[in-house]
């Protein structure tokens, strides 16, 4: 075990029901991604920008880590997650990404006939200025869920 994954156990030990950490790995879901403007360190040690929010499926604790924990700690790859979600912040006509799209609908930040849109529309350059109306309305409430202020730290 490296110095990293012996720091990230110690963290997420004591939140988990499991005594193992490979046990525990498997407790944990993603509720919610942040990227900030500020550096904070993850649990592990390493200085992050990008937060991946977790929950503790068994007993509802929740945490933080970045986002290169989060691909070693539960296996999720959030790199086109957060590159779809620095997109729409940068410019709320741009398309999103399908990783984007999809988390922000399991997540429940848009609804069916939205998600349906996005992904029909994520390759197209050219829409309605009523549909563009209707992206920039949902990209909006997309960046408003997921990029939340910056919460200090405990």
């Amino acid at each position: 075990m490296d110095h990293n994954r012996e720091r990230l156990a110690a963290h997420i030990l004591p939140l988990s029901v499991a005594n193992d950490f490979d046990t525990a790995r498997t407790e944990w879901a993603l509720i919610g991604v942040e990227v900030s403007e500020e550096f904070d360190s993850c649990p592990c040690g390493q200085d992050i920008k990008e937060h991946c929010y977790i929950r503790n499926q068994i007993n509802g604790n929740t945490t933080y880590v970045g986002n290169v924990c989060i691909n070693r700690f539960i296996g999720i790859e959030t790199g086109n997650l957060f590159a779809g979600l620095r997109r729409i912040a940068a410019d709320d006509t741009a398309n999103a990404n399908e990783d984007l799209i999809y988390q922000a609908f399991k997540l429940g930040y848009i609804f069916d006939q939205e998600y349906k849109f996005l992904m029909d529309t994520r390759r197209k350059r050219k829409l309605s200025p009523k549909q563009i109306a209707w992206k920039q309305k949902i990209n909006r409430r997309i960046i408003n869920k997921t990029v939340v202020q910056r919460r200090s730290s405990t």
